[in-house]
């Protein structure tokens, strides 16, 4: 009896994980329901079984980690205080979503594994599935309005922005070549797929991050070349020649890419850095950027580059709790040998010197958020 309520509680976890995991590139009414159920379900579980010991093994376990992160939060709070004619409405709120989205559910997701809840590779599956997902969005615009394609606007399947889209796509496109080693043929007809729709989405930082962690996948694995990688690289590297030759709109993309245009990008960065000097060590406040006096900045969203973001928001003082956090992960990937996290965090480390807010993008920072999970994850159990 006991064991079919067991049972019947990690089902019912495992769909919500689910649903949360499908729902991430869409940020829909899903992804807010999955989100609340997974804390609930969380803090019931908590107080019935009384499984303090486990949070307190796991937090042993990322303590350098949870300290980084508190070290974050609490620039954020001190950067708040500082700058109170600066802030925005949602000021606050966005540092307890923060704490809540991702903090936190760091915290479930490493509980409920260490209690068997779930497997990485159901993890895994749920994510390929969620990006397989988009990709079907992508197809289904192309088909209705190929003119997307060939003018140059790029394919944004439902996320009506490209770069989010590309991002989605290149995203699948890397964690495709993971997964060569266990399902070949799978992972060939993902790469070729998600690789058609990242070139046509025309995210130049998404093409950029991916030649990176394909590079750096390569470097991992120069000593398994074999023959068969070579054809498989080859047949690519055809593929990626025949869409170059035969779409003017690729052409010109990547044109502009080797220029160096950032498409204003620079020019932001630039009239960022001009505020930055003026409070360097603790910022502006969290959402400050949109309230800074220049005309530019009412224009746009971001400052699009992860440094400049978090210099502007939280100063200096944040921007070394984040390298803090980033060396302490890239330590823990190398202890652990699991090496096939590197090209994963080389894609995310790049994209965000290009698209995305790195307080704010909940599709980010939800995958960003699995990533840490995953750098962990044989720390709470030990599992091949």
């Amino acid at each position: 009896m006991i064991n079919n309520i067991i049972l019947s509680e990690k089902n019912v976890f495992r769909f919500i994980l689910f649903i949360w995991i499908l729902s991430i590139p869409f940020k829909n009414v899903f992804y807010q329901i999955s989100f609340s159920l997974m804390i609930i379900f969380f803090i019931i579980n908590i107080f019935k079984t009384k499984n303090f010991e486990i949070l307190l093994s796991n937090l042993n376990e990322t303590k350098y980690l949870f300290i980084g992160f508190l070290f974050i939060v609490f620039s954020m709070i001190l950067s708040n205080l500082l700058n109170l004619e600066q802030l925005d409405i949602k000021s606050w709120n966005t540092i307890l979503m923060f704490i809540l989205r991702y903090g936190l559910l760091f915290v479930i997701l490493g509980y409920f594994y260490k209690l068997e809840y779930f497997s990485k590779n159901e993890i895994i599956y749920f994510v390929v599935f969620s990006l397989i997902l988009v990709l079907f969005t992508g197809i289904f615009q192309s088909v209705q309005n190929f003119d997307l394609v060939l003018k140059g606007e790029g394919i944004t399947g439902t996320l009506y922005n490209r770069n989010a889209f590309g991002f989605f796509m290149g995203l699948g496109f890397v964690l495709s070549f993971l997964l060569l080693k266990q399902k070949r043929n799978f992972a060939l007809i993902l790469m070729f797929f998600f690789s058609f729709f990242m070139i046509f989405s025309f995210s130049r930082s998404s093409w950029v991050a991916s030649v990176g962690a394909f590079f750096i996948f390569g470097l991992i694995n120069y000593k398994n070349i074999k023959t068969s990688h070579i054809v498989y690289f080859c047949i690519f590297f055809i593929f990626f020649i025949f869409l170059y030759i035969n779409f003017n709109s690729f052409q010109n993309r990547f044109e502009q890419l080797l220029d160096g245009n950032t498409s204003n990008r620079t020019i932001i960065w630039l009239h960022s850095l001009e505020f930055i000097k003026e409070k360097l060590f603790f910022g502006y406040g969290m959402d400050s950027f949109k309230n800074l006096p220049d005309s530019l900045f009412k224009e746009i969203s971001a400052p699009h580059n992860m440094i400049v973001e978090i210099l502007i928001s939280i100063g200096l003082i944040g921007l070394i709790g984040y390298i803090f956090m980033i060396c302490i992960i890239l330590k823990k990937i190398y202890i652990s040998k699991d090496l096939y996290l590197y090209p994963l965090f080389i894609y995310l480390l790049i994209v965000v010197q290009f698209d995305f807010g790195i307080f704010t993008s909940k599709e980010l920072l939800s995958f960003l958020t699995i990533f840490v999970f995953f750098v962990y994850a044989d720390s709470f159990r030990k599992e091949k």
